[in-house]
């Protein structure tokens, strides 16, 4: 007889809960000038609504997520679990450039050389099929073929057939798990810290760019230390829109809380009937379980459009919460 996970067997006791948790020790006293830079006061906490920023998810279809799980054999970055964040080393990166320079190469230049050398062969009557010979072996061997062999073997290392290079190694930055309640910040792949997700604050920044605008970030600051780390939220978007960022932060919050369902994007579709609180939603609700993965991309924007129009007038954050007074006194 199989096991029916529970809440209990899938979130541990520091999960985050906002309908349930302990009072937190009252903010330090800021100074001025760490108040000036870490842009006021805080964003306030909430019980998270369902709002969900869209500049987030149109960066990525369902096909191409699905075609994403499907080179890397189930496996990412997101899922019930676990939020990871990193990008490739500075060998990585390299070598990505080249592999999409040696595709331009095999895909476009390639083709168009052929068929300039094919053209000339008939309209210049100087060139001889030596010098014709010459052109194509040096551009073949030298250019062609090592171009070839740079993408081919990153297009089959990333479906599994071959063994990555070495040298592509992730290098992390930070990790929000729902299951544990724990926010991880990482520099140079080591952990540099580790708290409750209660104890961080979230702090919209703003700055004047070099033509005067003013540009916004969003970072996640642990309350009580004075890391020199913060935890940049606005990676999840290039969108520098106020009320945007604001949905991050909504999101961020509606995905640690185990007492209610994970943010509705396409990222996290696979994942919904693996988490208990989530797929209890989604079963009294009867939401599709393919609701995003059975769109094609003009129903996706269709839906993104719709989604855009449905939010423009509601709160970008749920209902604030006390996380000072409003929870239970810790023992």
């Amino acid at each position: 007889m199989n096991k029916i996970e529970t809440q209990q067997d899938s979130y541990q006791g520091s999960a985050w809960n906002s309908e349930s948790f302990a009072c937190q020790k009252p903010r330090p006293k800021q100074g001025a000038l760490l108040k000036l830079l870490q842009g006021g006061d805080p964003l306030p906490w909430t019980q998270a609504n369902a709002t969900i920023p869209v500049s987030m998810i149109e960066e990525h279809t369902p096909a191409e997520i699905k075609q994403r799980l499907k080179e890397n054999k189930g496996e990412t970055h997101w899922d019930e679990n676990h939020y990871h964040a990193g990008s490739l080393n500075k060998w990585g990166l390299i070598y990505f450039y080249l592999t999409a320079f040696s595709k331009g190469i095999c895909t476009m230049i390639a083709p168009a050389f052929y068929l300039f050398i094919f053209v000339s062969s008939f309209f210049d009557e100087d060139v001889t099929y030596s010098d014709l010979s010459t052109t194509i072996y040096i551009y073949t061997v030298y250019i062609f073929l090592p171009s070839a062999l740079i993408w081919g073997y990153f297009e089959a290392s990333g479906r599994g057939y071959l063994p990555m290079p070495w040298f592509m190694k992730v290098v992390k930055h930070f990790t929000f798990s729902r299951s544990t309640g724990l926010v991880t910040r990482y520099k140079n792949n080591k952990e540099l810290y580790s708290h409750p997700f209660s104890e961080f604050d979230c702090y919209l920044v703003s700055s004047p760019n070099h033509q005067g605008i003013l540009s916004y970030q969003l970072h996640l600051v642990h309350r009580y230390h004075r890391y020199y780390d913060s935890i940049p939220l606005h990676t999840f978007t290039t969108s520098e829109q106020p009320d945007e960022l604001k949905r991050i932060w909504n999101l961020i919050q509606r995905y640690m809380d185990t007492s209610q369902p994970m943010p509705d994007v396409p990222e996290l579709e696979p994942a919904r009937a693996k988490d208990p609180t989530t797929a209890a939603w989604d079963a009294k609700n009867n939401r599709k379980p393919d609701y995003w993965f059975s769109m094609d991309d003009v129903e996706f924007e269709e839906a993104l459009l719709e989604l855009q129009a449905k939010q423009r007038f509601k709160p970008t954050q749920g209902p604030e919460i006390d996380l000072f007074s409003g929870g239970t006194q810790a023992g």
